[in-house]
């Protein structure tokens, strides 16, 4: 491009510029004096409200004594009720102060006018109607002001209503009863038949503001003469740094454009005579530069689509796990989670993106939130973690990191197992082996013992029949028969705990065989002032059931709690159908001492118990837990130290029949 076309470009686009700049600079210089005059003029309003708010006072002061004061004060005196207009009319009063005041302050305009006044003098002029028409059609509105024109001059004018006031219907009213000095003046047709509250006329106080108009309008012409200079230096001021920093700096970026684009575009010199100033080859250049924005955002949304179709992929991968699964990245900031994470705990995806999973809100407690310690140190290594929840739910956390080409930790895959299910089964399992394993010892412990109890006690016997023997030898035997005998007894007990019976069941309901039980037991336990509760659900399917072996099942667990109370207590048991897990529940319950939680885990094991020494041989839960297992069914204890104990047995329902 030859310098004289750069020049003509430089030239058009700077002329284009100046020439709206200048329409710009006037059209504020413009601006600006319409504003100084309108906001002269709402001064101008201002100053004549206060002035006339002066004069309106002052009248109505005036207006109010005559009224109040001094009209009753001279019906008082005058007792012929003579009617003295100089002294008893508001009206003739008001005006005349007025007509005084003007003496002194002669730009004050004082009316107090009606539509069909007494005094045609005072009739209402055609403005003066059209404000009572006015106030008459808006009752709400208690005065007018404003500049008027009225007779070839400028006015501010003020109105205010003028209503009828019960103690001038003496003189308004009806003519008859009017004074008779008034209609001697007036005479009966006009300024009569108003009544109460009716606006029949209104009080205007007016001021010329013809000359302080004219005055503020000169001053908003000299303030648009004197900004002309200045828009002019402005003007000069401002084409100098356009044409230094805008065209000059334009015609470079253009050079950068066609350098950059002069591959990707199809612009002829030709075209570039044409188009004589910077904006055309700018348009010129913004149309390629959208022609390849274009491809490059289809380029980008083929992208994002792959993106988006990789990651619903990876997003159902998650959802058809189903254990709760979280991908955090590297500040434990939560990017992706599965559905079953959200369903467990009530979430919405989208309000838990970008947060810690120690920051949630959630409506059950969450494994995760006990890793502190896992998201501090971010490992590099997969990490396995156990954490119990206070609700006794256990669960098993696998730790997965992510890392990058070089390294870092960028993500954590967190895999969250619910093993409560599980350690509860190892548990039961643990048990029965324990129960087998003691079964068999106290089976080879019992006969081993058993044979020389019996030598002793047969012995004993022996012994007895001695005639020689003192009482006190006597006295000695007795109480080695007695401990022999316990032996004997504990004994026998092993044998029935190492060697079950066979379980013969058949269909029975559970509630007769609970109310059994507790009529066995009630008389005893009221001596020590033991209340028995039953709450039994009616009309409970019928169990296969050893009766024989659930009563003593039964029959254990009232005992127990009876030791639990020792004295004042209630023991409550309850029978109830679970559709859930079709099965009926059985829950005794005592308000015992309880049981401390290091306990609660050996409950169940043979010999082991709570009771005092010699109060127990601690097998009769252990009884208890076989039998209810021989009937595939369960049986777990709910307690902490100083509340109340609860054991629950569930029984299955399976259809009724012989084994």
């Amino acid at each position: 491009m030859s310098e004289d076309r750069r020049i003509m470009k430089q030239t058009r686009v700077q002329t284009k510029f100046l020439l709206g700049l200048a329409a710009i600079l006037l059209f504020f210089v413009g601006l600006s004096s319409v504003t100084v005059y309108h906001n002269a003029k709402k001064t101008l309003e201002e100053e004549a409200y206060e002035k006339t708010e002066l004069v309106m006072t002052a009248m109505a002061a005036n207006r109010k004594y005559v009224r109040e004061i001094l009209r009753p004060k001279m019906y008082e005196t005058l007792e012929d009720e003579t009617f003295i207009l100089e002294a008893m009319s508001s009206s003739f009063v008001s005006r005349s102060v007025m007509e005084r005041v003007n003496e002194t302050l002669k730009d004050f305009s004082y009316r107090r006018v009606a539509v069909n006044a007494r005094n045609p003098h005072y009739e209402a002029n055609s403005i003066e109607a059209e404000m009572i028409d006015k106030f008459r059609e808006n009752p709400e509105m208690d005065e007018w002001h404003g500049i008027v024109d009225f007779e070839s001059r400028r006015y501010y004018m003020r109105f205010q209503p003028e209503y009828l006031a019960s103690s001038c219907t003496y003189c308004h009213g009806d003519p008859a009863d009017a004074p008779r000095k008034i209609i001697d003046l007036y005479g009966d047709s006009r300024g009569f038949y108003r009544t109460p509250g009716e606006v029949v006329g209104l009080i205007s106080v007016g001021l010329p503001v013809d000359l302080s108009l004219a005055k503020i309008k000169e001053s908003a012409i000299a303030a648009f003469m004197v900004g002309i200079p200045l828009i002019l230096a402005l003007y000069t001021i401002i084409s100098v740094f356009f044409n230094r920093f805008i065209v000059q700096n334009l015609h470079n970026l253009l050079d950068i454009f066609k350098e950059a684009l002069k591959d990707e575009r199809d612009v002829s010199d030709e075209t570039y005579s044409r188009n004589i100033d910077e904006i055309d080859e700018l348009n010129q250049a913004a149309k390629v530069i959208a022609s390849e924005l274009k491809k490059n955002r289809q380029q980008l949304e083929n992208y994002t689509e792959q993106l988006l179709q990789g990651k619903e992929l990876l997003q159902s991968v998650f959802d058809g796990i189903s254990d709760p699964v979280i991908l955090l990245d590297h500040c434990a900031r939560i990017k992706i989670v599965n559905q079953e994470f959200l369903k467990r705990h009530g979430l919405i995806l989208e309000k838990i993106l970008d947060l810690t999973p120690l920051e949630l809100q959630l409506q059950n407690q969450c494994p995760l939130t006990l890793c502190e310690d896992v998201f501090r140190e971010m490992p590099d290594a997969p990490v396995t973690k156990e954490v119990r929840l206070p609700n006794g739910e256990i669960f098993l956390i696998y730790f997965y990191p992510i890392q990058s080409t070089i390294g870092v930790v960028d993500n954590l895959v967190c895999y969250v197992r619910d093993i409560t299910e599980q350690k509860k089964l190892e548990t039961k399992i643990q048990q029965t082996e324990k129960l087998v394993s003691m079964g068999q010892l106290a089976a080879g412990i019992a006969h081993e013992i058993n044979n020389p109890l019996g030598v002793i006690l047969c012995h004993i016997d022996l012994l007895k029949d001695e005639p020689e023997l003192s009482d006190e030898a006597k006295g000695d035997l007795k109480i080695i028969e007695k401990h022999a005998g316990n032996c004997r007894n504990i004994i026998a007990d092993l044998l029935k705990f190492a060697h079950q019976q066979r379980t013969v069941k058949a269909p029975a309901s559970i509630n007769p065989i609970i109310s059994e039980v507790v009529s066995m037991v009630a008389s005893q336990f009221q001596k020590n002032r033991i209340d028995m509760v039953m709450e039994l659900q009616e009309d409970l399917p019928e169990l296969l059931l050893d009766v024989d072996k659930i009563k003593q099942v039964i029959l254990n667990l009232l005992i127990n709690s009876s030791h639990a109370i020792n004295k004042d207590g209630t023991i409550t048991i309850r029978s109830s159908l679970n559709r859930a897990t079709d099965s009926c529940t059985v829950v005794v319950e005592d308000t015992g001492v309880g049981i401390a939680e290091e306990k609660i885990a050996k409950i169940f094991d043979p010999f082991f118990t709570t009771k005092p020494p010699g109060k127990g041989t601690g097998l009769g839960l252990s009884v208890s837990y076989g039998i209810i297992k021989d009937h595939n069914g369960d049986i777990r204890v709910e307690s902490k130290t100083g509340q109340p104990t609860k054991f629950i047995i569930s029984l299955p329902v399976v259809e009724t029949g012989h084994e």
